[in-house]
């Protein structure tokens, strides 16, 4: 049902007029953070100029030996949801993993086409996703844009770089009580040799 929904509200938002606005768009993803168990990463837009985005639909492509989706917070950390410029948490988003090493995000504004063209930023991050690291090595992060709309249903045209990270994971430490015993072993080996 939910899927019937989205395709639906990208449908409606991507062919209800028929224009293609001409905006330099940039998608862009921004490292924020990274552990060794985990790293986030923004996804952002820049370059709206006069447009107003309502709709978007992507698939970002990672390696699953390296990465595994752990979660998405919608909107800009200091902005707030720039789709959500009265902040009433009616938009309606989808996180979802369909399949190995592919994450579909997706958001679709309730507001006013009015209120997102004055209100709207020109550049924002529109969501922080967070990955869990199953191991070491080079990743490289792809988004593939399925859709995106402005404020009057007009689609969008966007350049989209991809990112690669390098993930680091946690190395096991050994345990303690085997290079403790192999410390006294040879303490007392050589005490014993002392005395002889």
């Amino acid at each position: 049902m939910m899927k019937q929904l989205k395709a639906g509200l990208v449908g409606t938002a991507l062919f209800a007029a028929s224009g293609v606005a001409d905006a330099a768009i940039d998608l862009h993803f921004t490292p924020r953070s990274q552990t060794v168990e985990a790293i986030e990463i923004g996804l952002n837009i820049s370059g709206l100029g006069g447009a107003a985005l309502a709709t978007y639909d992507f698939n970002i492509q990672f390696d699953p030996t390296r990465l595994a989706f752990a979660g998405v917070v919608f909107g800009d950390p200091v902005l707030g949801d720039e789709l959500d410029v009265f902040d009433l948490g009616g938009n309606s988003t989808a996180a979802d993993v369909l399949g190995p090493g592919v994450l579909n995000l997706f958001e679709s504004s309730l507001d006013d086409a009015a209120d997102l063209q004055v209100l709207q930023a020109d550049s924002f991050t529109l969501a922080i996703i967070r990955f869990n690291v199953l191991s070491s090595g080079s990743s490289q992060l792809d988004l593939l844009i399925n859709g995106l709309a402005d404020a009057g249903g007009n689609a969008l045209s966007a350049n989209a770089a991809p990112l690669n990270i390098n993930t680091v994971a946690a190395v096991p430490l050994p345990g303690m009580v085997w290079p403790m015993v192999g410390g006294a072993w040879f303490v007392l080996t050589r005490r014993s040799r002392q005395a002889i």
